[in-house]
C-alpha cells in the first residue's frame, strides 16, 4: 500500500545521505509506475551511462546542468522528471532559482512525477528541506544507521500517513519490495518490574556505601547486650499517677 501511495504522488522528495544508494527505489518508482513515460534527468552527479542503464523501458533523455534550459523546456508527451541532486542545483543556480524551477515543473500539466533526491547531510541551512517537505506531497527519508529502512511520510489533501518501511529486492522479479517494520510489543506480563524508588520523589534504598558506613556504627548501649549484661532501669516519675488498690478488687474472682 505504501509503495502504491509512493507510486500516484507527484512530487517525491528523497531524503538520503552519503552511504545510501536511492537509485533502486527511484528505478522502481519509474520503471513501474504502469506507465512508459519518457523520463528527463538533470544528472548533476550520477553521469548519463548509469541512469541509462537503469531506465531500459522509458525513453530517457539526460541533461547536464549546463543545459538546464533545455530540461526546463515544456515536453510534448507525458513524461518524469528528475533532479540528481538538489543541492548541487542549488550551488549551481541559487536557492531562490531552484525552488521556482521546482514548482514551475511541478505545474506543468505534462509532468506526470517529479523526483527530487536530497542529501541531508550536505545540507547548509534547514529551511531548504523544511520548504522541500512542503512542496513534496512525499517524502522518503532513509534511516541513518540502517540504509534497508525508510520513513515515509505522504500527504492527500488534508491528511498524512506515516509509516517504516523495510527495503528488500525480490531477486525472481527484481523488484522492490516494501514491508512494514512491526515494533516489538511487551505483553503485560513481561513488563518491567517497577522499583520502590521508583515510586517515591526521594530516595529509599540504601546504597552499598551507605550499608556499609550503618554497618560501622556502634550505638553505646549494644556492648552491653552483647555481654550479656543488659537491663532494663525503670525511675517513677514524680507526675506518674500510682494506685496502690487492687485494680480487680471490684471484679468477682
Amino acid at each position: 500500500m505504501t509503495l502504491f501511495k509512493l507510486k500516484t504522488a507527484t512530487c517525491i522528495l528523497i531524503e538520503d545521505d552519503y552511504n545510501k544508494n536511492v537509485l533502486p527505489l527511484i528505478s522502481e518508482l519509474v520503471e513501474n509506475s504502469g506507465h512508459q513515460e519518457a523520463v528527463k534527468i538533470l544528472c548533476y552527479e550520477q553521469p548519463a551511462c548509469v541512469w541509462q542503464n537503469i531506465f531500459t523501458e522509458n525513453t530517457v533523455q539526460c541533461f547536464k546542468d549546463s543545459e538546464l534550459n533545455e530540461w526546463l523546456k515544456p515536453s510534448t508527451v507525458k513524461c518524469i522528471y528528475i533532479i540528481d541532486s538538489v543541492n548541487q542545483m542549488i550551488l549551481d543556480v541559487g536557492w531562490n532559482n531552484c525552488i521556482k524551477y521546482i514548482r514551475s515543473v511541478v505545474t506543468n500539466p505534462v509532468v506526470m512525477k517529479l523526483i527530487l533526491v536530497l542529501h541531508r547531510d550536505c545540507l547548509i541551512n534547514s529551511k531548504i528541506q523544511i520548504q522541500l517537505n512542503h512542496l513534496a506531497n512525499a517524502v522518503v527519508s532513509y534511516d541513518e544507521k540502517k540504509p534497508n529502512i525508510i520513513r515515509v511520510q505522504s500527504k492527500k489533501g488534508s491528511k498524512f500517513f506515516k509509516s517504516e518501511e523495510f527495503l528488500s529486492l525480490d531477486t525472481l522479479t527484481s523488484t522492490l519490495k516494501l514491508t512494514p517494520v512491526v515494533k516489538e510489543v511487551l505483553r503485560v506480563d513481561e513488563l518491567e518490574k517497577v522499583l520502590p524508588n521508583e515510586l517515591s520523589t526521594f530516595k529509599i534504598e540504601v546504597d552499598q556505601i551507605q550499608q556499609l558506613e550503618k554497618n560501622k556504627l556502634k550505638l553505646p548501649y549494644m556492648s552491653k547486650i552483647n555481654e550479656g549484661q543488659g537491663k532494663v532501669y525503670y525511675e517513677p516519675d514524680a507526675v506518674d499517677d500510682w494506685d496502690d488498690e487492687d485494680p480487680d478488687d471490684d471484679l468477682d474472682i
